[in-house]
């Protein structure tokens, strides 16, 4: 039993990763966030039997500030859930690096990742955010920390949208509903791992009872390519599907989808539907390039490392089998 801080524990795979560490038991969990809820309860400690409030107020500013934080309760583990697609979070995340590294009871850091190796070529992982992990990677490396990488893969929750219930924001869809259309980058033969992400919240709180931590820890609940995934959508939806394929080196060039320009989703996005259509087609040519396929990487398969002693993930196969058949 330890003391675990999760960092951005209110978001949307924040709040997942802290439930499956209340429901396993074993630790007293804490929440840096920077808003307190309206209704703040108190939880038992595993540790001392005592009431603890979970929530911890901070903008990540003071990185002293951030060391009294988790001296005072002393805490062993850090989990950050921080969103790490602008600058400042980035910032946050190494702030908080930086005061785990001082704060003497810290042992184990877990960085916001939560997808693929982002130390990876722009010829297998164009995306240019992948800086910002790159720079709390660089960081970490400079502490005496323990720290892990997870990487699970494309989040299968977006293969279910909008007819399974998930935590995260919604994205384009991969299929488009309305035209019985798949949309896919490159020849579609490219393997990709999927995991949920309640699986991914469970197997990194199953994680810290680990007793040592490799550099990269997998999360391989389903691998499939992207013409068998649609093979699976077109056997529940009974019916043929159109598939159109978007040339690897257009999209590259030009770094767009067939996104409509008039996509709702698209007015969350500081830069509208630009920005969106620039994600999404970096998006998909990181699965067409193999960045999301590392089942022969090195590393640990959390799935394969708990068999026997949890259930098995939710496959892809039975997600779409949930969201689409009959539809």
């Amino acid at each position: 039993m330890v003391v675990v801080v999760v960092a951005g524990g209110t978001g949307d795979l924040g709040r997942l990763i802290v439930d499956s560490l209340l429901e396993r038991g074993q630790h007293e969990v804490y929440v840096f966030s920077r808003r307190i809820p309206e209704v703040a309860s108190t939880r038992l400690s595993p540790i001392s039997g005592k009431a603890y409030n979970p929530i911890i107020q901070t903008d990540y500013s003071s990185v002293e500030e951030l060391v009294r934080h988790l001296t005072d309760r002393n805490v062993h583990t850090v989990i950050c859930t921080l969103a790490i697609d602008f600058e400042s979070a980035s910032n946050a995340q190494i702030q908080l690096i930086r005061a785990a590294e001082k704060a003497a009871s810290v042992k184990r850091f877990i960085p916001s990742e939560f997808n693929v190796d982002y130390d990876l070529g722009d010829d297998i992982l164009p995306y240019p955010d992948k800086r910002l992990h790159a720079a709390a990677r660089r960081e970490l490396e400079k502490t005496n920390l323990e720290f892990a990488y997870i990487y699970p893969g494309m989040f299968m929750d977006y293969y279910g949208m909008p007819y399974i219930e998930t935590h995260l924001r919604p994205l384009p869809g991969w299929f488009d509903e309305a035209s019985n259309t798949v949309q896919i980058t490159g020849d579609g033969n490219t393997y990709c791992v999927f995991s949920h992400t309640k699986d991914v919240a469970r197997y990194t709180a199953l994680a810290l009872e680990l007793d040592k931590w490799p550099r990269v820890l997998k999360i391989i609940a389903s691998r499939l390519t992207e013409n068998q995934l649609a093979a699976v959508l077109e056997k529940n939806l009974n019916r043929k599907l159109n598939i159109e394929y978007g040339s690897v080196e257009y999209i590259r060039s030009n770094r767009t989808t067939l996104l409509k320009p008039d996509d709702p989703i698209a007015a969350h996005f500081p830069g509208g539907a630009e920005q969106l259509s620039a994600l999404m087609a970096d998006l998909g040519l990181s699965m067409a390039l193999g960045a999301y396929d590392f089942a022969r990487i090195e590393g640990l398969d959390l799935v394969k490392a708990f068999e026997g002693k949890t259930e098995p993930p939710l496959r892809i196969e039975q997600l779409m089998e949930m969201a689409w058949k009959g539809r």
